[in-house]
């Protein structure tokens, strides 16, 4: 890093107790948008700011600083004239707060006229201040801006971070800056690897501190600590002819629990691998944070060799080995017992626990989530048209299976095996239903595979519309990032699901058919406002789905903000489609103009009935004779299986109606005939409405 002799530099380093792995970056990242953020608000220029960290340290390095802030002339305008100084000449509080504020002088004063009247102002001059008092402020507002809902006192004052500070250093060039900051210690004192440098070391400049970390085995950059794990891990897997499938999360993860990792290769008994390996690669990743290895390529042969990640290169590497052989062997006799006990009572005993398994509380147990989601599958294969393809029997042994493994030993000491276990405790029973178990979990993510089996689809999609509609009538509705309940994520699943399914499946309809299930199972009367939000939301959702899908926010709008929307993605597509391909077309821009005229005459009209009758000019008869002929054009299947029939029909009725429009006196001084008009034009306003939203466009 080279430093430019007219600018100066700038290094901050939190040194704090150890940082939780997953809080790190996010930690790191409030820390450099605050001091970007303040640099910007205090007028403070710079070449570069770069922040980078471990989880002992979070540091902000700042090049191309200014020595000092320039100083500001500028003109400030305050308060009104008749408010802040009274007819004597005396300031009024207004004024005095003006005048304090920006460290004026009465003298400094003058009058300012403007068109909205008498203000007083001044010419202000703003003396620059030094950098570095201007960092140390900088400093001290990043750090009490960084938030988290897992923030604790650590020590007599209100002051909140996840760990305790144990020093704060601030260098600019080769100053070292002093701060007061809640009693912290501030101090040139810099460790290296807690098993390296535990004595401190004073920092002379800027370049040094980076030179020291490299010395001192800190390995400071997030993605560097990355690239050596996955550097180390590949160089074993050459040595010992293995495959490790590397997880970004866990990646992600474990760079984040040492300055400077050290890849090591331990082993476990073979007999384990007798237990299911989703069992052990789940002991092994989500618990241990190791990386699961295995024989082939293809990823089906679990080895009995485990990788991880070490914090220092500096221990004796069979100590750490053998160390970590012995947790993960408790932990894998642990989940061996556990799954060996299960299978012994087998699913169908354990499926009795349910009752007694709260799914969410006001929402009952398990048992009644099974019986809503039985109910929910019957009507789901009716509205297929499937019903005679599936056998009833069947339908209700799997919704009662499907959670009974939630009931588990296994699942209840690993959550992320649910419908795994489900699969191995059933599958002697029956195959069929035990694939379903497992697969009616799926997709666990936006881009997760989706259920293979239709009557897997069904239930999953039961399941998630369940626990949505009953989050959403128990008002817990997510908000901001806050979804315990994963409900966006089960809303993605169902539209996925939906659309694998290539029918004609009202979502819309399944919200209502789900939260009538819910208050038939539960006793419990839901309110429309809650209906109305989990409609509104679903909406979002498909809305969200399109835009990912790269359909425009105006095509989306226009066939989604409309009277009665069917929430059919299949559909939906079709129409965005077309109406991407119309937008070329003139005629449809002539449609949208007639369109706001229509609108407007009608406004908040509801009546329909036509009085024929009443209608005598040739283009008003003429305009009543196109609305009968594109009736039939808006019916459920034509809009949904033939929308450029419909498109097609608005397009065509464009040129009758700019002929009523300018032939025709709506307003009729004959009360009678004014309202047939309005009626007609509402007729035609109500069809278009059912299919788009041209107002959108």
């Amino acid at each position: 890093m080279k430093q430019n002799k007219k600018l100066s530099n700038f290094i901050l380093e939190l040194f704090v107790e150890e940082i939780p792995a997953r809080l790190v970056n996010d930690l790191s990242e409030q820390l450099h948008n605050n001091f970007k953020n303040s640099l910007k608000d205090k007028s403070v220029p710079y070449k570069s700011i770069a922040h980078f960290s471990t989880p002992r340290r979070l540091i902000i390095a700042i090049e191309g600083l200014d020595k000092k802030q320039k100083n500001i002339e500028k003109y400030l305008v305050g308060p009104p004239k008749k408010i802040s100084i009274d007819e004597k000449g005396v300031f009024l509080k207004p004024g005095i707060a003006f005048i304090e504020k920006n460290n004026l002088d009465r003298d400094d004063i003058e009058i300012v006229k403007k068109e909205s009247g008498e203000f007083i102002g001044a010419n202000v001059k703003i003396i620059g201040k030094d950098t570095t008092e201007l960092l140390k402020e900088i400093t001290s507002e990043s750090i009490n801006k960084i938030k988290n809902k897992k923030f604790m006192k650590w020590g007599s004052g209100s002051f909140q971070f996840i760990r305790p500070i144990k020093n704060i250093f601030l260098l600019f060039d080769s100053k070292f800056l002093k701060i007061n900051f809640n009693e912290i210690n501030n101090e040139n004192k810099i460790l290296g690897h807690r098993f390296f440098n535990n004595k401190g070391k004073k920092i002379l400049s800027y370049n040094e501190y980076f030179e020291f970390m490299k010395r001192s085995y800190v390995e400071i950059s997030f993605e560097e600590r990355k690239k050596s794990i996955h550097k180390q891990i590949a160089t074993i897997e050459k040595k010992l002819g293995i495959n490790v499938p590397i997880d970004e999360d866990l990646l992600n993860h474990v760079a984040n629990l040492t300055e400077f990792p050290n890849v090591l290769i331990g082993n476990f008994d073979k007999d384990f691998l007798t237990t299911p390996k989703e069992v052990n690669i789940s002991v092994m990743k989500n618990h241990q944070k190791y990386f699961p290895v295995f024989k082939d390529k293809k990823l089906k042969k679990l080895d009995s060799k485990f990788i991880f990640v070490a914090g220092s290169p500096f221990l004796d590497k069979k100590t750490v080995i053998s160390g970590n052989e012995k947790v993960i062997r408790a932990r894998l006799d642990d989940a061996k017992f556990f799954f060996n006990e299960d299978m012994n009572l087998g699913l169908a005993t354990i499926q009795k626990k349910l009752e007694f398994t709260t799914f969410i509380a006001g929402a009952g147990s398990y048992q009644n989530k099974s019986e809503r989601i039985l109910l929910l599958s019957q009507e789901l294969t009716k509205l297929l048209d499937i019903t005679s393809q599936v056998n009833k029997k069947e339908l209700v042994d799997i919704s009662n299976l499907i959670k009974a493994d939630l009931s588990s030993q296994m699942v209840y000491e690993f959550p992320e095996l649910q419908g795994i276990m489900g699969k191995y405790y059933y599958k002697k029973t029956d195959k069929n239903i035990a694939e379903i178990i497992e697969q009616h979990y799926l997709p666990k993510s936006r881009n997760d595979a989706l259920p293979t089996n239709n009557l897997a689809k069904i239930i999953s999609i039961a399941d998630k519309l369940d626990t949505i509609t009953s989050c959403f009538s128990l008002g817990l509705i997510p908000t901001g990032s806050s979804d315990p309940y994963g409900l966006r994520r089960n809303s993605i699943g169902i539209i996925r699901i939906a659309e694998s399914l290539q029918k004609n499946l009202d979502l819309i309809n399944l919200v209502n058919l789900s939260i009538d299930c819910f208050q038939k199972n539960s006793n419990k009367k839901v309110g429309e406002d809650s209906r109305i939000n989990a409609i509104e939301f679903f909406i979002d959702r498909i809305k969200n789905y399109l835009l990912d899908m790269g359909y425009q926010t105006n095509i989306i709008n226009s066939i989604l903000n409309i009277d009665s929307p069917y929430i059919d993605i299949d559909s939906l597509k079709k129409k965005a489609n077309l109406i991407s391909e119309f937008k070329r077309n003139k005629n449809l821009d002539v449609a949208i103009g007639v369109d706001k005229r229509l609108k407007n005459i009608v406004k908040n009209n509801e009546e329909i009935e036509i009085d024929t009758n009443l209608l005598t000019d040739p283009n008003e008869q003429k305009l009543h004779k196109k609305f009968l002929s594109i009736k039939n054009f808006f019916t459920s299947d034509c809009m949904q299986n033939s929308p450029a029939t419909t498109l097609n029909s608005i397009i065509e009725t464009s040129p009758a109606l700019e002929a009523f429009f300018e032939n025709v006196l709506v307003m009729d001084k004959n009360i009678k005939v004014k309202e047939n008009r309005v009626n007609l034009l509402t007729n035609i306003k109500n069809l278009i409405s059912r299919f788009i939203n041209l107002s959108e466009i």
